[in-house]
C-alpha cells in the first residue's frame, strides 16, 4: 500500500509563499521525500495532486483554517486554542482572508478531498485533508515550548534561541517519526544564525507534516479538537491535554468524536463549493424563523432541522 503525507504552511491570503514537503511510503517504509520549498497556493496543489497520483492514500495537513461557518469573531475552536495562549487569529467568511475570493476556497474546491479528520484515520484510500496549528502543537513536541516568545524572524519579539528550539524539536520528531531526511534539514536549520521568514514557512511545513504522521499512525497524545464549526488536529503534551480539556468543556467543543455530517450535507448540496456552503451555513434563513443554520445546529435537535432543509432544498420541496 502507498501512503503520502504532505506538509503545507500556506499563506492565507496568497499574498506571499508559503512552504510545502512531503514524504510517500510504500508498504510502511519510507519510499521518497522532499525537503520543503516556498510555495503558493498552485504549486501546493500540485504537489497535492502529484502525491496522490502516487498513493493510494494521501493525507493534507495544512496550517490554516478550512472549516469556517461563522460570518464574525472566532470559530469556538479558536477560543480553546486560545487557553494555551497559542496566539490564534480568528477566522471568520467577513475576513478578506476568508471571504469569497480568498484562495483556500478555489484550492479546496479543485482538490475536493475529503475533510473528516476521523475518516482520515481508518481509510485505506483516498484524498484527505486536515488542518493543524503548529504554535498549538509545539508544546507537545517541544518541554520547552511554554519559554518560546517568537520563532518567527518578522516578530519584534523573535529570539534566536526560539528558532533553535523549534529546529531542535522538528529534527527530534523526525527522527522518532523514521523520516531521517527530513530529520537532517531540520538540523541544519538550528545552525541558522539569520533565519528568514521563509525559512520559518518550511519549518512550519515540517511541523505540518509531523502531525499529519502523528495522527495517521494513532499517536495516543494527538487528537481531533473540534467538529464541524473548525477544528484542530493536534499533538497534545500532559499539561496541555488538562487545559484543553477544560476550556473545550465550557466552550462546549468535542475532542475526538465531532461530527462532520452537516459540513459534508452543505457540502455536497453546493456541489462541493466549499464558501457558497459556508456562506449559507451562516446566514440567516427564512425556514428556520430567521436563525442561521450555524445556530440552529446548535440547539437541542437543531442539527436535524438543518439537514431536513437541506435534505428538502435537493429534493425540491418547498420550504
Amino acid at each position: 500500500m502507498g501512503e503520502a503525507f504532505v506538509g503545507f504552511d500556506s499563506a492565507w491570503a496568497g499574498k506571499n509563499p508559503g512552504g510545502v514537503c512531503f514524504a510517500t511510503f510504500r508498504n510502511g517504509h519510507l519510499d521518497h521525500l522532499e525537503t520543503p520549498k516556498p510555495a503558493d497556493f498552485d504549486c501546493a496543489k500540485s504537489v497535492v495532486e502529484r502525491c496522490h497520483q502516487e498513493a493510494d492514500f494521501t493525507l493534507v495537513a495544512i496550517d490554516q483554517p478550512t472549516m469556517v461557518p461563522n460570518s464574525t469573531g472566532m470559530r469556538p475552536v479558536e477560543r480553546v486554542a486560545g487557553s494555551l495562549k497559542a496566539g490564534v487569529q480568528p477566522a471568520n467568511h467577513n475576513s478578506p482572508m476568508f471571504n469569497r475570493t480568498a484562495p483556500i476556497w478555489e484550492f479546496l474546491d479543485s482538490l475536493s478531498p475529503q475533510e473528516d479528520p476521523l475518516a482520515a484515520q481508518r481509510a485505506t484510500d483516498g484524498l484527505h485533508l486536515i488542518e493543524v496549528f503548529p504554535g498549538l502543537a509545539l508544546p507537545a513536541l517541544e518541554p520547552a515550548a511554554g519559554q518560546i516568545k517568537s520563532y518567527n524572524p518578522k516578530n519584534p519579539r523573535f529570539r534566536l534561541e526560539d528558532w533553535r528550539l523549534v529546529a531542535d524539536a522538528a529534527h527530534c520528531q523526525a527522527k522518532d517519526l523514521n523520516i531521517e531526511p527530513m530529520a537532517q534539514w531540520a538540523s541544519a536549520q538550528s545552525t541558522l544564525v539569520k533565519p528568514t521568514k521563509g525559512h520559518q514557512d518550511c519549518l512550519d511545513a515540517v511541523i505540518c507534516l509531523i502531525v499529519a504522521l502523528k495522527w495517521r499512525r494513532g499517536d495516543k497524545d494527538t487528537v481531533a479538537l473540534g467538529d464541524w464549526r473548525g477544528y484542530m488536529v493536534t499533538p497534545l503534551s500532559k499539561a496541555g491535554k488538562g487545559k484543553i480539556a477544560k476550556a473545550a468543556k465550557e466552550k462546549a467543543v468535542p475532542i475526538g468524536h465531532g461530527s462532520w455530517q452537516l459540513f459534508e450535507a452543505a457540502l455536497s448540496y453546493f456541489d462541493g463549493r466549499h464558501f457558497d456552503a459556508f456562506e449559507w451555513l451562516g446566514h440567516p434563513n427564512p425556514a428556520l424563523r430567521g436563525e442561521t443554520p450555524l445556530d440552529r445546529a446548535q440547539t437541542p435537535f437543531g442539527l436535524d432541522d438543518v439537514l431536513d432543509l437541506i435534505g428538502r432544498l435537493e429534493h425540491g420541496i418547498p420550504t
